[in-house]
């Protein structure tokens, strides 16, 4: 784990700790890493939750299957982020999502419950600035949820399309940038269909809005995409 440490200090759990206090952290509740090949599952759905995972290296997705058997995707979590943290400290601690490996990647698993009861004079401090993290990790989460909502709440895939891609031009802060994952992710977390997708791209393409390649993309004209999606 001593490769990842310098990953770890940068991600939310643990921002403020050192790497030390990470490194002794991790002893004393007995956290542990795990490496999964593109495709390979981390967690199925149904499947209690006991710790809850940082990604080391590559990118997971949460994901599940409608009536339809359609794939929908709920979340992607790229390298330092926290996943499974809500479940780990909630009653019921059944996995609503399978999480599988989005491209070949290492977690390291950490029991947040014990985190929040037990404590372990060695590292009572560290104990405590982690308890305040999560926290803000929750609190984010709950802002990030409304805004899927927002998405979701559009009344056509366009808008819903418009609406993502401004999403992520405000995050990345720039008219250009690359989404990760592949047009049919993409399609599955605005709940439509590759094709589908690919006729709006077209249709916006032509129109002038954007250029889309290769999950790159450049906004040419932000104010006409903000008017399709109706902000």
């Amino acid at each position: 784990m001593e490769e990842f440490l310098q990953i770890l200090e940068r991600t939310v759990l643990f921002e403020g700790l050192t790497r030390g206090e990470i490194a002794a952290l991790c002893r004393a509740f007995r956290c542990r890493s795990a490496y999964y090949p593109k495709g390979s599952v981390v967690l199925r759905r149904d499947e209690r939750v006991e710790y809850a995972g940082v990604v080391l290296s590559g990118s997971v997705r949460a994901e599940r299957n409608s009536p339809d058997g359609a794939l929908r995707i709920v979340a992607r979590h790229a390298a330092g982020a926290l996943f499974g943290d809500v479940l780990t400290v909630s009653r019921g601690r059944r996995s609503p999502v399978d999480i599988v490996a989005a491209e070949d990647a290492a977690v390291l698993f950490v029991p947040l419950a014990a985190l929040m009861e037990d404590a372990a004079p060695e590292c009572r401090a560290a104990q405590v600035r982690v308890r305040l993290n999560l926290l803000s990790e929750l609190s984010e989460k709950y802002w990030a949820l409304n805004r899927r909502l927002d998405l979701l709440c559009a009344p056509t895939l366009r808008a819903k399309l418009a609406r993502r891609l401004l999403l992520e031009r405000r995050e990345q802060g720039s008219d250009v940038f690359t989404l990760s994952g592949t047009r049919e992710t993409l399609a599955a977390e605005l709940g439509a269909n590759r094709s589908a997708l690919s006729r709006e791209l077209g249709k916006l393409a032509r129109e002038g809005v954007l250029t889309a390649q290769r999950g790159r993309f450049a906004l040419l004209d932000p104010a006409a995409l903000e008017k399709i999606a109706g902000e």
